[in-house]
Parts: C-alpha cells; sequence; structure tokens
C-alpha cells in the first residue's frame, strides 16, 4: 500500500506572529519617548547649589544648665515674700512658717489654747457670740456585741479594745488578751467603748446651739483677734537691706528639737513646696528643689555639711519675738508654744546660695542616670 505525502508546513502563522511583535515593540517603543517640549533660553539660567552643614556633634547647641539654675535661684528668691508694692499683710498661723521682708507687714492671730469643758467656755463672759473657737475633743461611742463576734470582724488582735465593766469602769487590752481571757464568756453581752478623735471650727454662739455635752472636755483654741506688726519694729535694725528677707515661724507644741529643728523644717518645706513660676525653663511650672531631710548631718570626714553651717549659724543669731509680752531675747533653748514667734535673717544672697547648692545636686543625680551613647 502506497504511502501519502506529507503536507508542507503553513508559514502563515510564522507570519503573523512577527506582525503581532513589531506593532507591540513599537507600541512600547512610542511609550517610553519623552513628550516634552524643549525650548532654548537666553541667556542660559545656571542652578546653583546648595552649600549642606554639615552638624556634627560638638556644634549643636547646648542648653546652659548652669545658666538656668542662677535664673531659677533668682526668680525663686525674688518671690519667697511680697514685694513692697503689692501691699500684701503675711498672716502668721500656727500650720506653716512663712517669709517675709524687712519692710514687711505681719499680722499674728491672737490664740488661747486652753484645756477645759464646753460649760465652762460658755460661762466665760470675755467669749463673745462671734469668737472663732477650735475644738479637739475625743468623742465616744458605746456598742452592744460579744468577744465573739469581734473576734470575727477584727483581723488584728493586737487592736486595743475598751469594755465598760458593770460598775461604770473600763478596761481596756488587746483583743486577743480578751479573747484568751478564760474568765470572760466569748458569747456573753458586752459594751465597747469607741473612741473618735473630731475637730470643729465652731463660733461660741454655735456652739451654745450644739448637742455637744456641757462635761465635755475640749482643747479649745480662742481666737482673740489679729495684731499686725511690722517686721523692722520687731527686729529694730536700721542696719539690714529692705531686701534682706525672714523666715517667721510660730512657737507650738510640735517644735521639740528646738530652733535647729525649726530652721531645718522650714528651709525644706519651703524649697520642696516651690513656687509656681512662668518662662524659667522650658516643661516646667514650678520652680523648686528638694533638700534631703539628712542633708544638715555631718559628712563622712565628720566636718558639718553645708546645710548643717548654715543651720548652726542662724541658730546663733535668731531673733525670737514673745508677742505675749512683746520683747525680744536670743537665748534658743528659751522658746514657749503660743507666745513666740521665732524670726531667722537669710539675705537674698544666703538663700540663692541653698537653692544653687540643692540645684547641683539634683542634676548631677540626673545625670548619673543617663544613658551613654
Amino acid at each position: 500500500m502506497a504511502k501519502s505525502a506529507r503536507p508542507s508546513p503553513s508559514l502563515i502563522p510564522a507570519i503573523l506572529a512577527l506582525i503581532i511583535l513589531v506593532v507591540l515593540g513599537y507600541v512600547l517603543f512610542a511609550d517610553l519617548q519623552p513628550s516634552r517640549t524643549e525650548h532654548t533660553v537666553t541667556p542660559p539660567i545656571e542652578i546653583e547649589e546648595p552649600e549642606l552643614e554639615v552638624i556634627t556633634e560638638g556644634t549643636l547647641p547646648e542648653i546652659d544648665q548652669e545658666q538656668i539654675a542662677q535664673q531659677e535661684a533668682e526668680t525663686f528668691v525674688e518671690n519667697l515674700a511680697p514685694s513692697p508694692a503689692e501691699n500684701e499683710t503675711v498672716t502668721i498661723t500656727e500650720q506653716q512658717g512663712e517669709f517675709v521682708r524687712h519692710d514687711g507687714i505681719i499680722a499674728i492671730p491672737k490664740l488661747e489654747h486652753r484645756d477645759t469643758t464646753v460649760g465652762d467656755l460658755l460661762q466665760d463672759k470675755t467669749i463673745t457670740a462671734d469668737t472663732p473657737l477650735t475644738l479637739n475633743y475625743i468623742e465616744t461611742e458605746e456598742s452592744e456585741t460579744t468577744l465573739r463576734e469581734l473576734d470575727r470582724n477584727i483581723e488584728d488582735k493586737t487592736q486595743r479594745i475598751i469594755l465598760k465593766q458593770a460598775d461604770g469602769s473600763r478596761r481596756e487590752a488587746p483583743l486577743g488578751d480578751l479573747l484568751t481571757d478564760k474568765s470572760l464568756d466569748q458569747d456573753a453581752p458586752v459594751t465597747v467603748i469607741t473612741e473618735k478623735k473630731q475637730t470643729r471650727q465652731i463660733t461660741a454662739g454655735e456652739l451654745a446651739e450644739s448637742q455637744l455635752d456641757p462635761s465635755q472636755e475640749v482643747i479649745a483654741t480662742i481666737n482673740r483677734g489679729v495684731e499686725e506688726l511690722s517686721v523692722k519694729d520687731i527686729v529694730q535694725s536700721g542696719e539690714l537691706p529692705d531686701n534682706a528677707l525672714f523666715y517667721l515661724h510660730r512657737v507650738t507644741e510640735e517644735d521639740r528639737q528646738g530652733l535647729w529643728g525649726i530652721i531645718q523644717s522650714g528651709l525644706i518645706q519651703r524649697f520642696r513646696q516651690g513656687l509656681s513660676l512662668e518662662g524659667i525653663a522650658p516643661n516646667k511650672d514650678i520652680v523648686r528643689v528638694t533638700i534631703p531631710a539628712d542633708a544638715d548631718e555631718p559628712l563622712p570626714t565628720g566636718l558639718s555639711s553645708f546645710l548643717g553651717k548654715i543651720l548652726n549659724q542662724k541658730v546663733e543669731s535668731s531673733y525670737i519675738y514673745n508677742f505675749s509680752t512683746h520683747t525680744m531675747g536670743h537665748d534658743p533653748n528659751l522658746i514657749h508654744p503660743g507666745q513666740q514667734l521665732i524670726l531667722i535673717h537669710f539675705s537674698p544672697e544666703e538663700l540663692k546660695r541653698i537653692y544653687l547648692f540643692f540645684a547641683e545636686q539634683r542634676n548631677e543625680q540626673a545625670q548619673s542616670f543617663a544613658i551613654q551613647p
């Protein structure tokens, strides 16, 4: 059987493929050509390359911490006390001491402290209906319960419990001791006396209308008015400039550490409390420094510390004014609560040095925590 002849391949598909490739190549080439129109400008424009300034670590602007601290210290001291232009009278209370200028005026409330009863206060003819009083007393409440109930409700077994005895007397002991006392029935009813400290600001007229028992014992502070005094008149020294500052503190029963403790705590409190001032440093609204509580302790070498030297000097040069007898004293060992005003003289330069000394310590502590590159 004869084989059929193999048909010859057609060239048409190849030609079509070639045409397609040519068309695609033209289209792609045409898209890549720039479509802009070029113009010749006479004279030609010269483009100047800008000079770039290379900033290195050494050329970075540095914040002058010392200058900021100096400004802080100066502004802080200037605003510690009212200026003469403000014509402000500074009230010296028993709660906090104040800085006052040499030419300043102070107001001292005339306070009388008395251990008495409500009934005796109401019978005092020297106290008018509008006389302000501050009463501190212990209010007692009685409640019925059992030792077992107390054991269930009180976790701290060392808490002292006051029981009212059958004869009206009191027995006070830790709860644990009462629970182990075999003579006491834990399920028997007992009367527990609870004591609460109370403080009330009240006038004598309001006290008369109150429900307080006339036999209630109180520690009364009687405000008998305000006395205004000039610091210059108290100190009686014409040698001090008017920008001299005095730290004034009213002696109270809490001043058990004497003049040294009064001056130390006054400086710590006032410098830590600070002042709200604007425009001193970025992101800083209050200007203050912290004086550590042990800053007056001797150095490891045995020498006096910076603050210790200042305190020792101020104790020796302090003014002690008795506003009850209107007499001046200088004996640091004779201070009487409720009668005396302590006046400690500081020059503005001294206060600035104190601020800068502890501001420098603050900066050194901050640098010790910085991350080194």
